[in-house]
């Protein structure tokens, strides 16, 4: 099992993917459930479960870096 993360580039949700390496699979493609931006495709036949993570309400707001002391 291998174990990796991404961040939707539009509305910043974050998701888990888990993604078997030995199961058999699909060829498929996963749509950010929040916004519906296109996150992955694969054409492999893997097996690869998506989890939302933190969806953008829930994340904290950015926060600019302090301005350097002179």
């Amino acid at each position: 099992m291998k174990i990796s993360s991404v961040t939707c580039p539009r509305c910043r949700a974050a998701y888990e993917i888990a993604e078997s390496t030995s199961a058999v699979g699909s060829a498929g493609r996963f749509d950010c459930g929040v916004c519906g931006t296109p996150l992955a495709a694969w054409d492999e036949p893997k097996l690869r479960a998506f989890r939302l993570e933190v969806p953008p309400e829930h994340k904290y707001p950015r926060v600019p870096a302090p301005a350097p002391l002179a």
